[in-house]
């Protein structure tokens, strides 16, 4: 959020003294809503992850099937440290010619951030063999890359063959891939999809608050 003032006054003191005072009490404000901004924005985050259909898909669809997840309690743990990564700064208040400037910056799912979720447990299915199936990897990063060479995904209604009861992986040449419409990549998965589009309600978050505090 950015803020300004143009003032008509001729005498420079005067208008210095008025924007260091209003800089002081913009500054003031702004820290006293920045721990509830970062909560409110926190929560809109969390309901628009969870409203993507890559959530319910990962709870009870296609891709708990096809990423084998059986303890799907995991998948809100995976939602929760995403969330987690959400840092909201202020940027301070100046006096910039006859106007102030200032405003918050908000993070959240930086490379390195990423990078640490996706290599935690609850970000990965276990085979009967033990190796570890990174699946928010390949949801979030992988796209349309055939990711399994020569088997496929069959779905079956046998819970004796089926860790998750529902599918199997059988041989294909074909290989395996993310289901398409729910394939990602750095810049558009389920996370960036989601976020852009409550990307309103989070300004109106931070306006909301800062206009109850003046």
């Amino acid at each position: 959020m950015k803020f300004s003032l143009d003032l008509l006054e001729n005498d420079s003191d005067i208008i210095k003294l008025i924007l260091e005072n209003l800089k002081n009490q913009m500054d003031n404000v702004m820290n006293k809503a920045l721990s509830k901004i970062t909560i409110e924005i926190k929560n809109l985050v969390k309901e628009a992850l969870i409203s993507e259909p890559e959530y319910s898909s990962l709870k009870a669809g296609t891709l708990r099937a096809e990423f084998g997840i059986l303890n799907t309690g995991e998948v809100d743990g995976v939602v929760d440290a995403m969330v987690n990564t959400l840092e909201i700064f202020n940027n301070p208040i100046k006096v910039s010619g006859r106007g102030l400037s200032g405003g918050f910056t908000l993070s959240m799912i930086r490379s390195s951030d990423i990078n640490g979720i996706i290599g935690m447990d609850i970000a990965m299915t276990k085979t009967e063999k033990g190796e570890s199936l990174p699946w928010l990897e390949w949801l979030l990063l992988k796209g349309n890359d055939k990711i399994i060479q020569d088997y496929s995904i069959t779905y079956i209604n046998n819970s004796y063959r089926s860790r998750t009861g529902s599918a199997i992986m059988v041989s294909n040449p074909n290989g395996w891939r993310v289901p398409v419409n729910f394939a990602g990549t750095e810049d558009n998965n389920w996370t960036t999809r989601a976020i852009n589009k409550i990307s309103d309600k989070i300004s109106k978050v931070i306006q909301t608050n800062i206009e109850d505090l003046l």
